[in-house]
């Protein structure tokens, strides 16, 4: 796994790459026009290779690298919207003098950067951008509120002054002398590109996704490397590892996750089942509490960023077990629950938003209709409501229970330097405008690949990659499957249909009937005693700590959260995240 780093000085050579010590070489074109520094992986840079081979482009070698450079060369800065993969990379333009960054459409690779007038510095993690700045960043606190509220930092902010995420599905260019920098989005889920011919009969549509979905794991199993999956009870997975066991020719592992004594939550034994009706060799790793405690600090270095995802800890430890085993790739679900309404409260929020726009469009009109002109002024905010304000009728994290608990009691934690947030401060990463009815689905997964699927799951599985060298490939997130699901959804919405309707019933012939019958249960180890063990353990360094320094938090109040930590799980989960967010400050500045 590849990590890339470098800085354009503007009283200096025109640049200069401070390669990671994990990096691959700076590459450069065949006529040393263009060099770039590349980290990912492009699935179809056969097909692009043969393609620009057509259209005069010289290749050297037989690099996906280099199939970047040329594509840059030929297409300039479109060139992204040919990569089907995940990417981050910094390519300089010798010939117009300009950095060109870009990063893939769903944010499985991470890119951050820094600039002021002197110098441009960009990595693809904050705790090795830290180093190269002026001066050590205090943290924002806008930011803190909002990793509070959600339990990771969206994008495009961090915790740190000064330091921004390129977002997903972004480029950014900037000029030899600093003085410009023009970022772009060249694709949003949301928008994706109108197909023509699509079914809009239930049958053709899941023949559809079906024969889709298979060509997107062919794809991302184009390597030389034998593949694990990571294998759960649920649905997700087992359609990935069925699909890649009958596009595979030579052995294939999966690797389970479970806890002493096999609890009820335990997936093992419905994982080995699959694996063995599937011919695919079956490795498992037992999860102790006391062992997530101990590794914890281990854990706050590995992520570049704080997230309080308990899960992150299974993510680590299934791809430490494929590491350990010798494997390169590792196959996981993530994206299926994001693309397929599998959490009901985000299936709820398009129903509610859309039966919410219609009552209001009947009261806005019933308003504008009876009201005397005089006296509109008075309920204007009612008649010109905002879908992304809370009392607008845009319901999203509303409806998650930590996020409103979160809202309601941060204040009394709070010091001084968090006295001038604004009330809607929490809501900024979901301030995306108003919608018709028609658009309220695609809107709202949207706003939750936007925020959960890249702040929460791809942070994760990019942090732990970087760190056991196991890349992680992602079929449910291949651009042109996704393209395809949200335009037949255009024709025919599922999100009233129940959880991952059309994944189900698309691939009934395909999985045992008992996998595609069994409720989704998602990753759910000990979490109580996972994070009381660490608050126990670690929580006094909240009393003395840089949120108390820089006024996050008051004496007082940290004193009264770790003495009431055990009376509700919501006060639990807030120390948490204060003992994970203090420790990760320490590790940044200490380094």
């Amino acid at each position: 796994m590849e990590c890339i780093q470098g800085i354009l000085h503007l009283n200096k050579s025109p640049l200069v790459f401070e390669i990671h010590k994990q990096s691959k070489k700076l590459i450069y074109s065949h006529d040393n026009c263009y060099c770039i520094i590349l980290n990912g992986t492009i699935y179809n840079y056969y097909e692009l290779r043969s393609l620009l081979e057509t259209t005069g482009a010289v290749f050297i070698n037989r690099s996906e690298t280099e199939v970047v450079i040329e594509a840059y060369r030929h297409w300039g800065h479109e060139c992204v919207k040919h990569f089907r993969g995940m990417f981050a990379f910094a390519l300089w333009d010798t010939l117009n003098e300009t950095l060109f960054l870009a990063r893939d459409r769903c944010g499985e690779r991470s890119l951050v950067y820094y600039l002021d007038k002197e110098k441009f510095i960009f990595s693809s993690e904050i705790k090795t951008i830290v180093p190269l700045l002026p001066r050590k960043p205090e943290l924002e606190p806008a930011v803190v509120d909002l990793y509070l509220h959600y339990q990771y930092t969206p994008e495009p902010f961090t915790l740190l002054q000064g330091i921004q995420k390129l977002p997903a599905a972004h480029t950014l260019t900037i000029t030899r002398d600093l003085k410009k920098a023009e970022l772009r989005r060249y694709w949003c889920v949301e928008d994706t590109p109108v197909i023509s011919g699509l079914p809009t009969d239930t049958s053709g549509i899941l023949h559809n996704i079906r024969e889709a979905f298979e060509e997107s794991v062919k794809l991302i199993l184009r390597t030389n490397e034998t593949v694990a999956v990571g294998l759960s009870g649920g649905i997700d997975s087992s359609i990935i590892a069925t699909l890649a066991r009958k596009n595979i020719s030579g052995p294939m592992h999966a690797i389970s996750v479970g806890y002493p004594g096999r609890p009820p939550y335990d997936e093992r034994n419905q994982a080995k089942e699959l694996a063995e009706k599937l011919g695919i060799i079956f490795h498992e790793v037992e999860l102790p509490v006391n062992r997530f405690v101990d590794f914890f600090p281990e854990l706050v270095n590995i992520m570049d960023e704080p997230v309080a995802d308990p899960a992150a800890f299974g993510h680590y430890t299934v791809s430490k077990a494929a590491r350990d085993h010798g494997f390169k790739i590792l196959l996981s679900g993530i994206g299926g629950d994001e693309l397929f309404w599998g959490y009901e409260w985000v299936a709820k929020a398009a129903i509610i938003n859309q039966n919410s726009l219609f009552t209001s469009k009947i009261l806005i009109n019933l308003l504008k209709t009876f009201l005397p002109f005089r006296m509109r002024k008075r309920v204007k905010k009612y008649i010109n409501m905002d879908l992304t304000t809370p009392d607008g009728f845009f319901h999203f994290l509303d409806l998650t229970p930590d996020f409103c608990y979160a809202k309601l009691n941060l204040s009394y934690l709070y010091g001084s330097t968090m006295n001038n947030l604004s009330s809607l401060n929490a809501y900024r990463p979901i301030d995306i405008g108003k919608r018709s009815k028609e658009q309220i689905p695609a809107a709202v997964i949207r706003m939750l690949f936007d925020t959960w699927l890249i702040g929460n799951c791809l942070n994760l599985s990019n942090f732990v990659s970087v760190d056991t060298g196991v890349e992680s490939r992602l079929p449910f997130l291949e651009p042109k499957f996704i393209n395809l699901v949200m335009a037949l959804r255009r024709n025919l919405p599922d999100h009233k249909l129940g959880q991952k309707a059309w994944l189900r019933a698309a691939f009934k012939n395909v999985l045992p009937d008992e996998v595609l019958s069994r409720s989704k249960r998602g990753f759910q180890p000990p979490v109580q005693e996972w994070l009381n063990g660490v608050v126990e353990h670690y929580g006094n360094i909240l009393l003395d700590g840089q949120l108390k320094s820089q006024g996050i938090l008051e004496n007082i109040s940290i004193d009264n959260l770790l003495k009431k930590k055990n009376e509700s799980w919501n006060n639990l989960f807030i120390a948490y995240k204060l003992v994970l967010l203090e420790n990760w400050v320490n590790t940044v500045y200490d380094r």
